[in-house]
């Protein structure tokens, strides 16, 4: 009676060894799984990783936070989650390359932690990695330094032709035009310069631009640049 006790004892240990969830698949389908759950959706993620140490280690790689869909969050976001753990999610995210949190971790430095070139370095990385976003609030940021020195300049027209190349232009204008409405904003101005961007003696219009119905007739890309910086400026600081 007890060897028949032990024997159905060891079926039944057996049938739910089967059944336990890491022996269903292989962990790398598992970290799979947990990257398309937060390519489509942050809460998920966290309700994912919430719910047993399976999926909690799945959770945790590098692969899984760097197509975390940051985008959902507003690129102010750092005035809501400051201080808190939602920030340091952003950060992890921004470690491994996440293009939307280097985006939003660099706005975070740059405007509420004072840290202007820290802010712009960790923008220029996103912008280096193709953020169209990122390369146009780059651009302007470079642009509009009053320190800048060449090379500042040389990726400052690179980022804008990367925009413009995009037809993102108004896009991300009006996108950071919602970003500074806001009080909060305290970057120190700086002080717009006479055009000398342009420096091409082929170039017709040599910076003189003044108002938008220019546009259609220009095609250097450095005088719009320089137009840009202005009418960047002129939203931040009105």
């Amino acid at each position: 009676m007890a060897g028949s006790s032990q024997k159905g004892k060891t079926k039944l240990d057996v049938s739910v060894q089967h059944e336990c969830l890491p022996n269903l698949l292989p962990r790398e389908i598992w970290s799979s799984i947990a990257i398309m759950v937060a390519s489509n959706s942050i809460q998920d993620q966290f309700n994912m990783k919430a719910s047993c140490r399976l999926f909690a280690s799945a959770c945790n790689s590098d692969a899984v936070y760097r197509y975390s869909l940051v985008s959902m969050l507003p690129i102010s976001c750092f005035l809501d989650y400051s201080g808190r753990p939602a920030m340091t999610f952003l950060r992890r995210c921004a470690t491994t390359q996440n293009l939307a949190a280097l985006l939003r971790v660099g706005m975070a430095h740059l405007f509420w932690c004072g840290h202007r070139r820290g802010g712009i370095q960790t923008l220029t990385v996103a912008a280096e990695l193709g953020d169209v976003e990122a390369c146009y609030i780059s651009a302007m940021l470079l642009l509009s330094l009053g320190d800048k020195d060449e090379d500042e300049i040389c990726h400052g027209f690179e980022f804008f032709g990367l925009v413009r190349e995009s037809s993102a232009v108004e896009s991300c204008r009006e996108v950071f035009t919602q970003v500074f409405m806001g009080p909060w904003s305290e970057i120190p101005p700086a002080v717009p310069e006479e055009p000398v961007s342009c420096r091409s003696s082929s170039c017709r219009t040599r910076g003189t631009m003044e108002d938008a119905s220019d546009l259609s007739s220009v095609s250097c890309v450095q005088c719009l640049a320089e137009y840009e910086v202005r009418k960047f400026l002129g939203t931040v600081y009105v």
